[in-house]
C-alpha cells in the first residue's frame, strides 16, 4: 500500500495527489484534486477538491469535500458531502451540506441536508480565541462570498468606460484655471483679428486725406494713376513736396 507522510513543519505543493493512504502532520497545498483511501494528521490541507473513504483531519480547506467519514476541527468549502457522517469540533464554514448525521458546533452553512443534526455545546474560550476565530470567519467570508455588484434597476444606464491617457490630460488642462486664462487671452487678440481685418493701405489714404483737407487741398483720384505719379507729402512739416500729376 501506497502511503505519503508529510512530516510536521513542513510545506509540500502538488498539481494533483493520488494515493492510497495520506499522513498530513505539516501543511499540503495541491492545486487539483487529492484521492486517497484515508486521510488522517493534525495538519493543514488546501485543494481543489478532497476524495476520500475516512478523513481525519485537523484543517481542510477544498472546493468540493467528497467521503463516507469526516473528522476535522476547522472545515472550510462551499460543498462537503458526507454520506455516513460529518463531525467539526471547531468551525465548519460551507454553502451546502449532505451527509446522515451532521456534529458540529460553530457553523455557517446556507443548506443543510442530513438526517441529524447535532450541536455540540460551546466551551468557554478566552478573549484571543475569540478574536482569532472571528477572523477566520471573515478572512473566509471574503473569499467565498461572491461580491454583488450594484445595478441600477428599472431604469436605461450605460455603463461608465474608462477615460483614456489622453482625454485624462486634455480634462485635466481644461479644468486648471491657470492654463484657461491664457488660453482666453490668446483667443480673443485672434477673434478680433479674424472679424474686423484692418486694411492699412485705406488707413494711409484717409490720414493722406485728412493731412490736405487741413491745408485746404482737395484730394482728386485719378483712375489708373502709376504710383509714382501720386503726391509726396511731408509728414514732419506738413507741406507737400511733389504734388500730383
Amino acid at each position: 500500500m501506497k502511503t505519503i507522510y508529510i512530516p510536521k513543519g513542513e510545506t509540500v505543493s502538488y498539481e494533483t495527489l493520488a494515493t492510497e493512504h495520506l499522513v498530513v502532520k505539516g501543511c499540503l497545498q495541491v492545486t487539483g484534486s487529492v484521492k486517497a483511501k484515508t486521510i488522517s494528521g493534525d495538519g493543514v490541507i488546501c485543494a481543489g477538491s478532497v476524495e476520500a473513504d475516512i478523513i481525519r483531519i485537523g484543517s481542510l480547506e477544498a472546493a468540493a469535500v467528497i467521503c463516507k467519514r469526516l473528522i476535522a476541527e476547522c472545515v472550510q468549502a462551499p460543498e462537503v458531502f458526507a454520506s455516513e457522517s460529518a463531525a467539526v469540533s471547531c468551525f465548519l464554514s460551507a454553502a451546502y451540506v449532505e451527509t446522515g448525521r451532521l456534529t458540529v458546533a460553530i457553523s455557517e452553512i446556507s443548506e443543510v441536508k442530513a438526517d441529524e443534526v447535532i450541536n455540540l455545546t460551546l466551551k468557554k474560550r478566552g478573549l484571543f480565541t475569540t478574536l482569532l476565530l472571528s477572523a477566520l470567519r471573515s478572512v473566509w467570508l471574503t473569499l467565498t462570498v461572491p461580491k454583488s455588484k450594484n445595478e441600477v434597476m428599472d431604469a436605461e444606464y450605460a455603463p461608465a468606460q474608462e477615460p483614456s491617457e489622453s482625454k485624462a490630460r486634455q480634462a485635466a488642462k481644461e479644468a486648471s484655471p491657470s492654463s484657461a486664462a491664457p488660453e482666453k487671452k490668446r483667443k480673443t487678440p485672434l477673434n478680433q483679428s479674424e472679424r474686423e481685418p484692418v486694411d492699412e493701405e485705406l488707413n494711409r489714404i484717409v490720414g493722406t486725406f485728412m493731412l490736405l483737407r487741413d491745408q485746404g487741398y482737395t484730394l482728386r483720384v485719378i483712375p489708373k494713376t502709376p504710383e509714382e505719379n501720386a503726391p509726396v507729402f511731408d509728414f514732419e512739416t506738413e507741406t507737400i513736396i511733389r504734388p500730383a500729376a
